[in-house]
């Protein structure tokens, strides 16, 4: 009698939970988990042992109705611990395990993090402190993509306890720290003028590049970035170094190379600065007049000028300008055992230098250059340069990179005016 009077209660239960859910789609997940707690299943394993197995399983097939994933999450979570304390350990952890596959597909980055943690709680509560470890340092690579630093701390404060609850002292005070430091930063607002300065930052990754000229082109290389804040400039360094294979060379086809962009900022105010640009590319073939054995092109420019911010970030370092000035582009092209080029161009630069876009998690760098000479005008250069950085962990980054360049001035006529440069691979941040 007490079985099916248990039954009707725990059908109310679910019967109530789903017409709440239909009349109010934008209930709160947290309300809902507290509901979670005064289900029967509950209430009747305080009544001394009223539960067993075969109300377990029946409790499992009414949750696996529930369309709401969070809330179903929360009740096989309760379930998984149910079913511990009466000798079903497997039951237990397979529960577990598909609340967690669960957990991993939700879309909010949040919501997801905090149910990761607390799985790993489930799993330490149930005996499984190995597993339950091996979950909770999943939780932190999610916790480190996040954009707000105070949110992001705020995990990690979670995190911290969860590692001291199953004794583990070093990684709760290395998390503990990391919130605290995310906490203090996130609780400052953002840097006026003169900005705060920043420690360096220093990138360095392997690539494999592919380039589209006369003939396509391989390249395995080494990525190299640098940057630096001070209080009123900072500088900023984008290199890549090379040996290109190109299969149009019968003699020389293996050639070292290079591509390097860096650019200096001397802050007035928030709003202006004095900037200085460089470039420079040895052995390229985006810039070379053909793919022969003995080919040899250099092209460097060098550009001053005043720039304007017009758009910025939380820091100085997501920032768009608008950069007008002058200087000398030199270039020099040697084709065919005989040199073609050798002589630099007074020029102007017209540029939109930008930083830190955020698109999701990733972040894009994009550099757009007219670069018009001053004594030839129909001697123009455009380019167009995008680095893209997609994190895959705290240091490791998944990096690409579309170099477009058109001259109109080229060395041969049967040259493409338009020329592709794209580089793809893996970074790590020191």
């Amino acid at each position: 009698m007490s079985f099916l009077l248990f039954d009707k209660q725990l059908m109310s239960a679910f019967f109530l939970v789903r017409l709440f859910l239909t009349m109010n789609p934008a209930v709160m997940a947290e309300e809902l988990f507290s509901d979670a707690h005064n289900l029967p299943w509950n209430v009747a394993n305080q009544n001394n042992g009223l539960i067993n197995k075969s109300s377990l399983d029946k409790n499992l097939e009414m949750i696996d109705q529930i369309d709401n994933i969070q809330l179903k999450v929360k009740l096989l979570n309760d379930l998984s611990l149910s079913y511990y304390k009466i000798g079903e350990v497997e039951q237990a952890k397979e529960i577990l395990a598909q609340s967690l596959s669960f957990a991993e597909n939700f879309d909010e980055q949040e919501l997801k993090i905090t149910a990761i943690i607390e799985i790993a709680n489930y799993y330490y509560k149930i005996g499984q402190n190995k597993q339950a470890l091996n979950v909770l340092d999943q939780a932190i690579p999610f916790i480190n993509t996040l954009d707000n630093k105070l949110i992001q701390g705020q995990l990690l404060l979670n995190a911290a306890f969860q590692y001291e609850t199953m004794q583990q002292e070093k990684k709760a005070a290395l998390f503990l720290s990391q919130s605290q430091t995310l906490t203090a930063k996130a609780s400052q607002p953002s840097p006026e003028f003169p900005f705060k300065e920043t420690p360096s930052q220093f990138k360095m990754g392997v690539t494999g590049n592919v380039a589209s000229f006369r003939d396509t082109t391989g390249f395995l290389g080494v990525d190299i970035d640098y940057g630096k804040q001070w209080t009123k400039q900072d500088i900023r360094f984008d290199g890549n170094l090379y040996f290109g294979y190109d299969s149009s060379r019968s003699v020389n086809n293996y050639r070292p190379g290079g591509l390097m962009t860096a650019v200096y900022r001397r802050h007035f105010d928030e709003d202006w600065n004095f900037f200085v640009d460089f470039f420079s590319s040895v052995n390229e073939d985006l810039y070379s007049a053909r793919n022969d054995d003995e080919d040899l092109t250099i092209i460097t420019g060098l550009w001053l000028g005043a720039g304007l911010n017009l758009w910025r970030g939380k820091s100085n370092n997501e920032f768009l300008d608008f950069q007008l000035g002058v200087g000398p582009r030199y270039e020099y092209d040697y084709v065919n055992f005989k040199q073609r080029k050798n002589e630099a161009s007074p020029t102007l630069g017209i540029i939109f230098l930008g930083r830190g876009f955020s698109v999701g998690k990733a972040k894009i760098n994009h550099t757009f250059a007219f670069l018009p000479a001053l004594d030839e005008l129909d001697d123009l250069v455009l380019t167009s340069n995008t680095e893209l950085s997609y994190p895959i962990t705290e240091r490791w980054s998944f990096v690409s990179r579309l170099f477009l360049r058109h001259r109109s001035d080229k060395v041969l006529e049967e040259n493409p005016d338009l020329n592709m440069f794209f580089s793809t691979g893996l970074e790590y941040s020191f």
